[in-house]
């Protein structure tokens, strides 16, 4: 090879991302992360060449990725095993996917391990060993307890991005003294996902008795009765889901399902929702006892009328592809639940500790009687979910030495 040739390949080389991501498989929104990030890079980075380091995964989940992202490219194993090593030492960026997985301290409770903050640290420790750039894309962070700032702090200012998927963590990294070149919020990659499964979806519904735009579907959060930071008053968090619930029935005459997005969800529904309701009201109302994809979920979610959930990454998926839809929340379920106000939707978004379950009816009920109204307000906070991506993408770009993208 000339020196000519060797200069041109170097110049035409496609940037390599590695990214962690799949965090595990029993929650959609974390199975939606993966395919998210691919169907987001390959809109604002289409040059880029991306392999996938996934924590968990299975069958299921690498057919839907694999339907409509075929050159899905993954390596799996711990950090020091070869194919591992090798990934780092190919890559030109290593990228942490969306979640919640750099804390320390006491968090909703209970007590994270410095096995676990190490663990999590250690890919960037091994980016930066290689002198490859590393950045993190939309994470919640919840705690850095001591000592934990003194490895936490040098470690992330030293990366090229750091975006957080809620303004609260911000305040958390600038509390531990992390200062890095681009630092900012940034919607959480659920926004972007887009895959269908509607074929699926058809026949689930048919097979149920639920019609198009003729339901209501909602989501109690598997943690709100079990984890010690909300069961004390998960309960009555749950009797107001139900009271909004029943409202619904009463005054739409329209039906209701009850689904998950935790696999845990399926009997926390069933105990904390439908089993307490009057039966007359309990008649109107589907559960569905079988754990899904994201991608069918997403399906039965926008041919719902609306939403009404304590879990959020639904609610995220569904109003990215045109579904209004209401969050109503605990902070012990995660700094997360900031989302909402974020991008300027706070109108749906409801402190359970809060708001009263006529304000939350009148809201829901709101959503249903103008429904022109409520896909404006979803439109405009949506136009600052495009705006923020954008611009954290665009640093990615940056960071990979790339022009900035056309628009």
């Amino acid at each position: 090879m000339t020196r000519r040739s060797l200069l041109l390949a170097m110049l035409q080389k496609r940037p390599r991302i590695l990214l962690r991501t799949g965090w595990q498989t029993r929650n959609i929104g974390d199975v939606c992360f993966t395919p998210a990030m691919l169907g987001a890079l390959r809109r604002f980075v289409p040059e880029a060449d991306v392999t996938c380091w996934v924590k968990n995964a299975n069958d299921d989940v690498r057919t839907m990725i694999r339907r409509d992202f075929p050159d899905f490219r993954e390596v799996g194993g711990e950090i020091g095993d070869e194919p591992v090593k090798r990934a780092f030492e190919e890559t030109d960026l290593f990228l942490y996917n969306s979640g919640m997985v750099i804390n320390y301290g006491f968090v909703y409770q209970q007590a994270t391990s410095w096995d676990a903050v190490i663990s999590s640290l250690l890919p960037l420790f091994r980016a930066k060993e290689l002198g490859k750039p590393y950045g993190i894309y939309a994470q919640t962070f919840d705690a850095f307890a001591e000592p934990s700032p003194m490895v936490v702090r040098r470690i992330l200012s030293e990366a090229s991005f750091v975006y957080t998927r809620d303004t609260i963590s911000l305040d958390v990294l600038r509390g531990a003294g992390v200062k890095p070149p681009a630092m900012d919020f940034a919607p959480d990659i659920a926004l972007q996902f887009r895959q269908r499964d509607d074929a699926r979806a058809k026949a689930y519904l048919q097979s149920v008795g639920l019609e198009s735009g003729k339901f209501l579907m909602s989501i109690a959060h598997y943690a709100v009765l079990t984890r010690p930071s909300v069961k004390d008053r998960g309960a009555e968090h749950c009797a107001r889901m139900r009271a909004v619930i029943e409202r619904w029935v009463r005054e739409t005459g329209l039906p209701v399902l009850l689904a998950p997005e935790d696999d845990r969800e399926m009997a926390v529904n069933r105990e904390a929702l439908l089993d307490p309701l009057p039966p007359a009201i309990r008649a109107k109302v589907k559960l569905r006892e079988q754990f899904w994809l994201p991608d069918e979920a997403l399906s039965v979610a926008l041919q719902s009328r609306t939403m009404f959930n304590m879990e959020p990454h639904l609610n995220l998926m569904a109003l990215a592809n045109g579904l209004p839809c209401l969050h109503c929340y605990d902070y012990a379920f995660g700094k997360k639940a900031q989302m909402f106000s974020d991008f300027d939707l706070a109108r749906w978004a409801f402190d359970l500790n809060k708001a009263t379950p006529t304000e939350m009816g009148d809201a829901l009920l709101a959503v249903h009687k103008d429904y022109d109204g409520a896909q404006r307000y979803r439109e405009q906070g949506m136009q600052q979910v495009e705006t923020k991506t954008a611009a954290a993408f665009g640093v990615l770009r940056k960071t990979l030495g790339l022009a900035p993208a056309r628009r």
